[in-house]
């Protein structure tokens, strides 16, 4: 028993502790625990409690010890679904612990090394939303992760990655017991460069889920991992239909450059080599500049009146000849060695000017003269037809009224 707890079974044991499943005794809910235990320097006694091997780490325990205790405090200030959360933490036995959720499943090395079949875009895209928030949200709190390892991610039932406790009490326990140590959530300078590693890190996990062969991280080595195009080639009976796009892939291999220069270096440009990319729009051509043909300018400018009087003076022209000018232009005005049409007086620059001279105006060949008013003359033997037609008319009836009496008595 352990407080409240009792152990049921062990999990599993690391270099620097120990996972136990323990179960409530008052409510009966199942946890995971976890003890600090750095198996290098320590021993257990027979009553449980957690002794050195030897007194000259003393200090190397002290640091790990506090920086589990310190990490245990980080973890239980989020409740994010792809981050560990823990309920709980306390000392004993000489050494503490902590109480975490019991997650069932697998972690991601066990499930892809199990499987010759390398993971779909659709899960890697998962992965990669659940990891790049969990780590925006430790960023969002000044700190950085330091252990994301396909061993260290559990996948939970629908392929939802957690991400496990962070590598804090490894770097307290080895750190060089020469120098002081310093904490590097206490060091922003640290603290950024964990951040870049664990999103280096973070692409690595990708290409293993793709490739199936994990490489270590290590400072004094740089990985150089394979590009994914030659992955593929190897894979090529099985990556047709897995859907990746060239994007997705080519942002993995820029994640994973060689040189940490070439390294996205927060989450937000991390995130921004898998966003789509909008479509390149066409190159613009140039516009192409109409030149139109100037037209000449009118020696002889008419206002709307002389136009007129222009079109008129041009309309009974019988012949159409190479010199006559379209409608509504002014003529050129015949030099001293041409010779005027016979028919027409040659016009002057303006009508007006003609007009104000005395000239006359040229006029159409049909003269519209006055006419003199004639009376029609009477009608002869008028009154004579018209008394004859009234007798006549008067005879007619008397005939008739007189033949209708008569047929009446007679009849």
């Amino acid at each position: 028993m352990l407080e409240d707890f009792e152990i049921v079974q062990v999990l599993g044991l690391t270099s620097f502790g120990a996972l136990y499943l323990a179960v409530h005794a008052v409510d009966e809910t199942t946890i995971a625990l976890k003890e600090y235990l750095p198996a290098a320097i320590t021993t257990r006694s027979t009553e449980g409690c957690i002794g050195l091997s030897d007194p000259s780490h003393e200090e190397a325990f002290q640091r790990g010890l506090q920086s589990f205790v310190g990490e245990a405090l980080a973890l239980s200030q989020f409740d994010h679904p792809n981050l560990l959360h823990v309920s709980c933490v306390w000392e004993a036995n000489g050494t503490a612990y902590r109480a975490m959720p019991y997650l069932a499943g697998s972690s991601l090395l066990a499930k892809r090394s199990s499987t010759k079949e390398p993971a779909s875009q659709a899960q890697l895209q998962a992965l990669l939303d659940g990891l790049l928030s969990a780590l925006e949200t430790l960023n969002a709190a000044g700190l950085g992760h330091g252990q994301i390892e396909p061993v260290n991610i559990v996948m939970r039932d629908g392929d939802q990655p957690v991400l496990m406790d962070f590598d804090a009490v490894r770097h307290a326990v080895q750190s060089d017991l020469r120098r002081p140590h310093v904490d590097a959530y206490a060091d922003p300078a640290q603290a950024q460069k964990i951040l870049s590693a664990d999103l280096h890190a973070l692409a690595a996990v990708l290409h293993f889920a793709i490739s199936g062969r994990w490489s270590p991280a290590d400072a004094s080595q740089p990985v150089r991992h394979q590009p994914l195009a030659d992955v593929l080639t190897r894979l090529k009976d099985s990556a047709s239909a897995l859907g990746y796009t060239p994007e997705f892939l080519s942002a993995i291999d820029t994640a994973l450059a060689f040189a940490p220069t070439d390294r996205p270096r927060s989450v937000a440009e991390f995130r921004a080599l898998f966003e789509p990319k909008p479509p390149a729009k066409p190159p613009r051509q140039p516009k192409v500049k109409r030149v139109v043909a100037e037209r000449p300018p009118n020696e002889y400018p008419l206002n709307s009146s002389e136009s007129v009087l222009a079109l008129l003076a041009n309309f009974d022209r019988k012949k159409s000849t190479a010199d006559d000018v379209e409608p509504f232009e002014s003529p050129p005005v015949p030099t001293l060695t041409e010779e005027a049409e016979p028919t027409l007086p040659p016009m002057r620059a303006s009508l007006f000017d003609a007009m104000d001279a005395g000239d006359a105006l040229p006029q159409h060949g049909v003269s519209y003269g006055r006419t003199a008013y004639k009376p029609m003359p009477p009608m002869q033997g008028g009154r004579f037809r018209r008394r004859a037609l009234l007798v006549a008319g008067v005879a007619t009836l008397l005939l008739v009224g007189v033949g209708a009496v008569g047929w009446q008595l007679l009849g």
